[in-house]
């Protein structure tokens, strides 16, 4: 259980660390970088907005006008990544991919 909660804070810590890294690039704050980012996702997502102060809501909606780059999006994007993990990960090995496919992968997939 303690391993779980490990890998999902080094998970957010990378997130954290990209967003932060791409605010810095753009002279931004992390919020406006975190809310062009979901902009630019392939689901359309729409984002809570819970500001308590009105210069947080001035903040946020400045997003609007924040462009990201390819680049910025796919750092962004490979630091959320989430592992798989069990099964999956058993079902990528060599092993299992040699049980599904009876030892001929290569040839049906050439």
């Amino acid at each position: 259980m303690m391993q779980a909660h490990q890998a999902r804070g080094a998970r957010v810590d990378r997130i954290v660390a990209a967003v932060r890294g791409v605010a810095s690039e753009v002279h931004q704050s992390p919020a406006q970088v975190a809310l062009a980012w979901l902009r630019h996702r392939a689901v359309p997502v729409i984002p809570i907005i819970g500001a308590r102060k009105l210069t947080q809501l001035e903040d946020n909606m400045a997003s609007l006008s924040l462009s990201l780059t390819l680049d910025q999006v796919k750092r962004l994007d490979e630091a959320s990544e989430i592992e798989m993990g069990f099964p999956y990960d058993l079902y990528n090995t060599e092993v299992s991919r040699n049980i599904v496919y009876g030892g001929m992968r290569n040839r049906i997939l050439a």
